[in-house]
């Protein structure tokens, strides 16, 4: 479920939407809901999103499936 957002989803849209490379930095306590906001954020868009994890061998995983998508 997503609610409650649309101020942030329109925060972020209007700087996608403002023609300038711009690098944006989303943090926050964690199980708030970051991941599923920026899912939504990108869910029509190009995007490239990288996200801090641990393991290695994860990362490796998730930058090969995210290379397959492009």
């Amino acid at each position: 479920m997503f609610i409650g957002r649309e101020r942030e989803l329109t925060s972020l849209n209007r700087i996608y939407a403002s023609g300038k490379f711009e690098f944006t930095v989303i943090y926050g306590r964690r199980r708030v809901g970051k991941t599923a906001l920026i899912t939504r954020f990108i869910e029509d868009k190009k995007a490239i999103y990288f996200m801090g994890i641990e393991s290695s061998a994860l990362w490796q995983t998730y930058c090969t499936n995210k290379a397959d998508a492009f």
